[in-house]
């Protein structure tokens, strides 16, 4: 018999740590800390990332993380920055098809003192992923505007903050009502997790029926990349 893991929430400390974090954002502190760090907010955040794998899976959901390859470093990398800080104020990590990070078609998920949220779709997508996704779209431009028009009634919108200026090169005769998506920089809906919620047994399924949601979006993708293959 499989065991069930249980995820109750993560605790108010974590957010407490992250906030004190922010504005101590020198290595002695952080030293000083660490026990914290890894009680509230490192060790629940693998938790999370079990329950919220086996979940995905009971709900036939393709994505599962590990919590070894899944989640950020709270240690930024901070060499090609212009914000020196040296430490996340947040914590993170990505589900995908395969467990690592690097696989396209994710649900992310955030820790955040400011406002926890999770995430799905092809997010700064490399070149040559982004143009499959393109051609996807306009090779069924129809399945494109009903699956919108679906996500739509389910309450959600794509990010269509970073789109191109102009038509991308090695697209023509594109249709109007698809000029839009063609241009997208990527592909991204977001849902803001109160605090009340993350704090609560109800994440996991609060987020598994996001990802439930978003498993269209994410196929449509795939399924684009597959036809598209080199």
């Amino acid at each position: 018999m499989s065991l069930v893991i249980e995820f109750l929430g993560f605790s108010p400390k974590a957010f407490k740590f992250l906030e004190e974090l922010t504005s101590n954002q020198n290595r002695v502190w952080f030293s000083e800390h660490r026990s914290e760090y890894e009680d509230f907010v490192r060790e629940p955040m693998k938790h999370f990332t079990d329950a919220l794998s086996e979940n995905l899976t009971k709900k036939d959901v393709p994505l599962w993380g590990d919590p070894k390859r899944s989640l950020f470093r709270i240690n930024r990398d901070a060499r090609f920055s212009k914000a020196k800080h040296p430490y996340n104020m947040h914590a993170s990590g990505l589900f995908t098809r395969t467990g690592d990070k690097h696989s396209p078609g994710v649900l992310y998920f955030r820790l955040d003192p400011l406002g926890s949220r999770c995430a799905a779709g092809y997010m700064q997508p490399e070149a040559h992923i982004l143009k499959k996704l393109r051609q996807g779209i306009l090779d069924n431009p129809k399945a494109w505007l009903s699956l919108e028009k679906s996500l739509k009634r389910k309450g959600y919108d794509l990010d269509y903050t970073h789109t191109l200026a102009r038509i991308p090169r090695g697209f023509a005769d594109v249709p109007k009502e698809i000029e839009s998506a063609i241009k997208l920089k990527g592909w991204i809906i977001r849902k803001q997790l109160p605090r009340s919620i993350v704090c609560s047994k109800d994440l996991i399924k609060q987020v598994s029926s996001f990802a439930t949601d978003m498993l269209p979006l994410l196929s449509f993708g795939w399924h684009a990349l597959a036809k598209f293959s080199d």
